[in-house]
């Protein structure tokens, strides 16, 4: 039976890097039967994504809950560094990157993992055009490399902006999410700290996220 309790209550959304956008989305679409959507591109950045909802039977996290396909923009120069936002250059296939979590106080949170000393990088503003032309602006902390291999989540505040899963997404179902670490107690207590909790740990011999997805054509896991 599916355990819906392991899905974090402020969970923001996952994020799946590819090495080339239009071939991931084509893959995703196969093992799931669900075709994502343009989200739009980050200018100066790189990078474009496409986007689909999740939305696990029985689980409500606000409606704001998402699933981004996040890989190079190939209407746009890569950076002259070859990095590109949250290590998508990394990318081997369909990779599990990271995921956002949506405090209920940002700037509370950023201070507390301050306090703590969490490592999260810093807070950046950050913007993005849809495909539809409307402008989302949004803050996160940002940190490259990514804190334990994409493992720590980053923190989120869309402000004004109008959340991304409010549009009419496709949708999966996410099944299953937890984290992995060799040091599962000193995860647990970064991830109450970054107000996630409720997030399911358990040890493993690195850091990294497992997540179950489904759609109407299969079952897609990492």
């Amino acid at each position: 039976m599916d355990d819906l309790s392991t899905i974090p209550a402020n969970l923001d959304h996952l994020i799946i890097t590819v090495p080339e956008l239009d071939a991931g989305v084509a893959e995703f679409e196969r093992l799931t039967g669900v075709r994502p959507v343009a989200g739009g591109s980050h200018p100066g950045r790189g990078t474009a994504n496409y986007l689909v909802g999740l939305a696990p039977t029985g689980w409500d996290a606000g409606a704001h809950a998402y699933l981004e396909i996040l890989g190079p923009d190939a209407q746009q120069k890569p950076p002259a560094d070859g990095i590109l936002p949250l290590d998508a250059h990394l990318a081997q296939g369909l990779t599990l990157q990271t995921w956002a979590i949506h405090p209920h106080a940002f700037l509370a949170k950023v201070a507390g993992a301050n306090s703590a000393d969490i490592d999260f990088g810093e807070v950046r503003d950050m913007s993005r055009e849809t495909a539809e032309g409307d402008l989302l602006e949004w803050r996160l902390t940002s940190r490259s490399p990514l804190p334990h291999d994409g493992a720590q989540p980053f923190l989120i505040d869309w402000g004004e902006s109008t959340h991304p899963a409010e549009a009419p997404l496709p949708s999966v179902e996410l099944l299953e999410f937890r984290v992995e670490s060799p040091e599962p107690e000193a995860a647990r207590e970064v991830l109450e700290v970054l107000d996630a909790g409720d997030t399911e740990v358990v040890e493993g011999p690195e850091c990294r996220l497992r997540a179950r997805l489904r759609g109407p054509g299969g079952e897609l896991a990492f």
